[in-house]
């Protein structure tokens, strides 16, 4: 049936938003990617790792002040830290893996909706509906964290296991894990997709675990078996949280993708796939698998919305493909049309408004998530002012500030607190033995020593807590350096106007040196 006009208006509003989506990810991507500070608060600590490597100091090793690594796997820091030797040692080599990755998980996005449908609108709006989240998921699409490699190697697995050989999959599931370990099971998991042709499915399940088995052995006996106290074991100090855990449909699914939602369903429901059939049972198997795993993730403690941008992409193919079945469900039963006033409308009509109202609903101005210039400023007087105090400085949540101020290498509390958390004992005394010699000239924070774990961690130490009235500069959107802790004999003779305290007005001493 030929296409109404209206249609045809509409299915372009719905094609143009989701390019809007698209080119604004680039503009913002590109504006931010020289940014000389940490966008991401885990940014500091991420790219303190790249010093590392390209410094020759292990990833993963005994945990101390000094150094604890993230419980992440590895692969981001070495392709980070090889591309930092073309663009030079900064954020930008970090950022422009996520960079990338994001551009590729666009295209498999694309690839995988076109080869299940060789419909080339739905396909386009598939892309947009995933890249308008940008804001949602709080601009993690260009920061420099594993979670965009790790994303874009998930929907290459994906493809692979639904178009290649087990093997080929096996090895794409194989990088998948090496980019964030969580999905070790679901690359077990995955193929029981081909659960009609057993030895397909025996074959890809024995490859991958063979050859997860033998990278994690290899990766334990290059690191003196650190590599699985980090990615294994300190996952376990994260304990169960039931609001997130029962929040997570209604608020991290339906509430951004209510359409997108409803269109799944419905395609459910009124298309249904033969699900005995090897389509049909791949999309409910990777389907259950991943809403399952991401679920899992969300309702542990320190979780948070980039663990669901998985199923963001997963949910954008869905509703790509469940375009292209309602839209030939309708085509076959003639496109019927409803009476709004005087104008009679079409299903496939009311389709693209449908879409075109999700994809409004996050529209945003691309300036809004760019760094301001008071937060830029700010930052460079904090190292001009970090640089120029005497001595050793911890500055706890940006450890790559210290390194750009030539202060000695020290662990980001993000994480160190979840060594602590496992009451690991040497680091925990050498915590204590560090912080009673008062080794440090000062310690800075981001917010109020009660809030950091383990609880009393900076509270109980011989400090004089100096807070700043004035804190981080106007339009800062991470963490800013608000706190200067000081030990006692270090406080009784600070003046206000010398290096870090340069930044910091009108004192109020709750010091506990005067007890």
């Amino acid at each position: 049936m030929e296409e109404s006009r209206l249609e045809r208006l509409l299915r372009l509003a719905a094609l143009g938003f989701s390019l809007f989506f698209v080119l604004s990810f680039l503009f913002i991507a590109l504006h931010r990617l020289h940014y000389p500070f940490e966008i991401d608060r885990v940014e500091s600590g991420m790219m303190t790792s790249v010093w590392r490597l390209r410094h020759g100091y292990p990833l993963y090793a005994a945990p101390s002040l000094e150094w604890a690594s993230y419980l992440y796997a590895p692969l981001f820091f070495y392709l980070s830290a090889a591309l930092s030797k073309v663009m030079g040692l900064s954020y930008a080599p970090l950022r422009m893996v996520s960079i990338l990755s994001t551009f590729g998980t666009f295209g498999v996005i694309f690839l995988m909706v076109w080869k299940e449908t060789r419909r080339w609108a739905a396909a386009v709006v598939a892309v947009g509906l995933f890249a308008s989240l940008y804001v949602l998921v709080l601009g993690w699409f260009d920061v420099g964290r594993v979670d965009s490699l790790s994303v874009f190697l998930f929907l290459l697995a994906v493809l692979a296991t639904r178009r290649a050989h087990p093997l080929l999959a096996a090895v794409m599931w194989l990088l998948a894990f090496h980019g964030k370990q969580t999905f070790l099971p679901l690359g077990l998991a995955i193929f029981l997709v081909e659960w009609q042709r057993p030895k397909r499915m025996l074959m890809g399940m024995a490859a991958f675990a063979a050859m997860a088995w033998a990278s994690v052995a290899w990766l334990n006996h290059l690191t003196q078996h650190w590599y699985s106290f980090y990615a294994f074991g300190t996952t376990g100090s994260l304990g169960w949280a039931p609001r997130e855990a029962a929040m997570f449909m209604p608020h991290d699914l339906l509430e951004p993708l209510p359409v997108a939602v409803i269109f799944i369903l419905a395609a459910t429901l009124l298309a249904p796939m033969r699900w005995r059939e090897r389509e049909g049972s791949f999309f409910a198997i990777v389907t259950v698998l991943i809403g399952g795993a991401v679920w899992f993730v969300r309702a542990h403690g320190g979780a948070n919305i980039n663990a669901t941008i998985p199923l963001y992409a997963w949910v954008a193919i869905l509703t790509g493909v469940a375009i292209h079945r309602l839209l030939e469900r309708w085509e076959a039963a003639g496109s019927p049309t409803f009476a709004v006033g005087r104008t009679r409308i079409t299903v496939p009509a009311l389709l693209w408004m449908a879409l075109t109202v999700q994809l409004m609903a996050h529209l945003y101005r691309p300036g809004q998530v760019l760094p301001m210039q008071g937060a830029l400023e700010g930052r460079q007087q904090f190292l001009a002012d970090l640089r120029a105090t005497p001595g050793d400085v911890w500055v706890v949540n940006h450890s790559y500030d210290g390194l750009m101020a030539g202060k000695p290498m020290h662990a980001e509390m993000d994480a160190l607190d979840a060594v602590l958390g496992r009451s690991y004992q040497p680091a925990v005394q050498e915590f204590d033995r560090q912080i009673a010699g008062q080794h440090f000239t000062a310690v800075v924070l981001d917010r109020d020593p009660d809030s950091y774990a383990p609880k009393g961690l900076f509270t109980a130490a011989p400090f004089s807590n100096v807070y700043a009235l004035r804190v981080a500069a106007r339009g800062a959107q991470v963490d800013q350096p608000t706190l200067i802790l000081l030990p006692c004999a270090v406080a009784s003779t600070a003046q206000p106007q010398s290096g870090l305290l340069r930044l910091y007005v009108g004192f109020v001493d709750r010091s506990p040196c005067k007890s």
